[in-house]
């Protein structure tokens, strides 16, 4: 594993307090939690899982049951934007950002085929959605408006409650894929206007394999899986009971002072590689963006290039989308915040959690250094006047 790891956007350590909580549910109080045996250590699991999704809602501002358990946020998605349209079994249509998820716009794409329309909007140079291409978008038919919380690329922060008033004025359902903004950019899904919102666990130190989606108790969904009747009789399957634990432990230690650490140590990254390297663009906003994430473009350079050499000296980052770490396309992201294809492709994303200390901030600061002016050396496109 990398001494320094710097790539918490993807995912995060495993808090060992959250793992001594699951520890029982693994070892000893293994029963199933089905709710429909009527042995005591299966009702006691039962509880213990209502437990757990009491303290996830309360997360949210939710009611208990209005949270469904899942194997994570891509599946929290599929079931919310396929659930909804495939309930109301009529001519549909939804309204997206350039910049969601591929758990999103890749679920779209599969609508599509099944004659769901969709339009994606814009955003700016800083990632924030356009709000009068938006208005402009909702139409009599459209059915789900679907805008992320924090972008997984470039953090910035979605103006929810703008958007969410706009669709309940409409009538029009709102969801929000809140994986990489859940524990550490707060909302309320009731000021939000929200109809549904998917979360994870393991973006919060929690464990792999558990999610969970928020259903406004109105809204009418289909099952994307069959079998069972749990969970509301919409995600059938033995209910996760060591993860469900896990992930309300994890985002009941998210505290205040966790979030403003790990915003230290963002601005205090950026603010070094702006004051030593030149010819470096911010991509996305610090004062708009999530505490956590940090996306910077060294001109002249490839960020797979970065990437590899910071590998190197046991520094863990990504390069443009995670998603897109294996391929050579430019990050879709940056490209819809209007960026060209050589600053897409020479962007790093850094970030960050509670286990980073500023000492491994000054350690990369003075690794970026090194790496950046030995590969703008090496570049044919660093201009003369670089030393």
């Amino acid at each position: 594993m990398n001494e320094i790891y710097l790539d918490n956007a993807t995912t995060t350590q495993l808090d060992p307090w959250v793992l001594e909580e699951m520890k029982p549910f693994l070892l000893q109080e293994y029963a199933a939690p089905s709710g429909h045996f009527g042995y005591q250590a299966s009702l006691d699991a039962k509880e213990k899982l209502e437990q757990a999704r009491a303290t996830i809602a309360r997360s949210i501002n939710a009611e208990p049951e209005e949270i469904i358990f899942t194997s994570g946020g891509t599946e929290a998605n599929n079931l919310a934007l396929l659930g909804l349209a495939r309930a109301l079994k009529k001519p549909a249509h939804l309204v997206t950002t350039a910049i969601e998820h591929e758990s999103v716009l890749n679920t779209l794409k599969a609508l599509k085929k099944e004659g769901v329309e969709f339009t994606l909007v814009g955003v700016d140079q800083n990632g924030l959605i356009k709000l009068d291409e938006f208005k402009a978008a909702l139409r009599p038919e459209t059915i789900l408006c679907s805008v992320q919380l924090v972008n997984q690329e470039v953090g910035t922060i979605q103006p929810l409650k703008k958007i969410g008033k706009l669709c309940a004025e409409r009538g029009i359902g709102f969801h929000t894929d809140a994986v990489n903004g859940w524990g550490r950019v707060g909302f309320d899904v009731k000021k939000t206007n929200l109809s549904l919102a998917a979360l994870t666990a393991h973006k919060i130190h929690g464990p792999k394999g558990i999610g969970a989606l928020y259903k406004r108790k109105d809204v009418k969904l289909s099952p994307i899986m069959y079998g069972g009747y749990n969970e509301f009789e919409l995600r059938p399957g033995t209910e996760n009971l060591p993860g469900a634990v896990g992930m309300a432990r994890a985002v009941e230690m998210m505290k205040p002072e966790h979030i403003e650490h790990i915003d230290k140590l963002k601005r205090m990254l950026w603010w070094g590689i702006k004051k030593d390297i030149p010819w470096v663009h911010l991509n996305g906003s610090i004062d708009r963006g999530a505490p956590h994430i940090i996306n910077v473009t060294f001109d002249y350079i490839e960020g797979e290039s970065i990437l590899l050499h910071l590998d190197m000296q046991g520094i863990a980052a990504a390069t443009g989308s995670a998603c897109f770490s294996k391929a050579l396309e430019a990050s879709y992201v940056l490209l819809a915040m209007g960026r060209p294809h050589e600053q897409a492709h020479g962007s790093m994303r850094f970030s960050f959690s509670r286990f980073n200390t500023e000492e491994e901030i000054k350690r990369t600061l003075d690794a970026l250094k090194g790496i950046v002016a030995d590969l703008r050396k090496l570049s044919p496109l660093t201009p003369d006047k670089e030393a």
